[in-house]
């Protein structure tokens, strides 16, 4: 690992909706450099951990540590100055701006004329072009087509291209490969490995454990707001581990590395 102290580390999280009880006492560990699969059935409780992450729910109770200092106000928009990119199938980008408008949405760079604030068109066009080339879109498209003529692929191109450049930390794709390709679910993946290997920590959500398994190093497994399991994908099959899923956090008695 990159580094012995997790970039992200969370205890004894508890958090309430009224009565719901969404996540129950989890405790996990995040550390750089990782691809860590979290994976777990629909209301698992996966995406309601990831949204405390990225600040859009504060906890009922726990502690929540980032790069060794604890988390005490949650908020997007200070997640995202930490370093947090989400990277979603569905939506992160307006299919009626263009390539270089996505890819500094929110972050637009300025230039003053005469003391007035103006967009720097230039910067965003020159920038997203040399990333975009980087990460595998067609050599006809540029960085002033709109959005709406990228593939579902080439759409998570430009938001994992947008989270190298502005040197995010973590990066959190949720079930980024759903509705695409075998090509483009390739690349995506590659993308994924690519990403740890620069030494970001990469949050992948799905609900195919046999997929992330080949990807990552650890899975973590939820079911019903619990973490069930954390094991590393060196000594846990992906059949073990959809078992534990079956048997809904109950141990099963054969594990064996793929």
């Amino acid at each position: 690992m990159a580094s012995t102290t997790p970039l992200i580390q969370v205890k004894n999280l508890q958090l309430y909706f009224g009565a719901f009880h969404a996540l129950k006492n989890v405790s996990v560990d995040f550390n750089a450099g990782e691809l860590i699969g979290l994976v777990g059935d629909n209301g698992a409780g996966k995406t309601t951990l990831i949204r405390v992450l990225c600040g859009i729910h504060k906890p009922t109770s726990g502690e929540v540590w980032f790069d060794g200092k604890r988390v005490e106000k949650f908020h997007p928009k200070l997640a995202i100055d930490q370093g947090m990119e989400t990277i979603q199938q569905s939506v992160g980008l307006c299919d009626n701006l263009s390539i270089a408008r996505n890819f500094y949405l929110g972050r637009e760079p300025v230039r003053r004329i005469m003391g007035i604030p103006i967009l720097d068109f230039k910067k965003m066009r020159d920038m997203s072009s040399k990333v975009i080339r980087e990460f595998g879109l067609r050599d006809n498209v540029s960085a002033d087509d709109e959005v709406e003529r990228l593939s579902g692929g080439e759409r998570q191109s430009v938001k994992i291209g947008r989270a190298v450049e502005f040197k995010n930390r973590v990066v959190i794709m949720d079930e980024p490969t759903n509705h695409l390709s075998v090509r483009e679910r390739e690349h995506v993946n590659e993308l994924a490995v690519a990403l740890k290997e620069q030494g970001l920590l990469v949050i992948y959500i799905t609900h195919d454990i046999f997929q992330v398994h080949k990807l990552a190093d650890r899975i973590v497994i939820m079911e019903n707001g619990e973490k069930i399991e954390d094991a590393l994908t060196s000594a846990m099959s992906a059949d073990a581990l959809e078992e534990i899923i079956r048997q809904g956090g109950r141990k099963v008695e054969k594990r064996g590395a793929v």
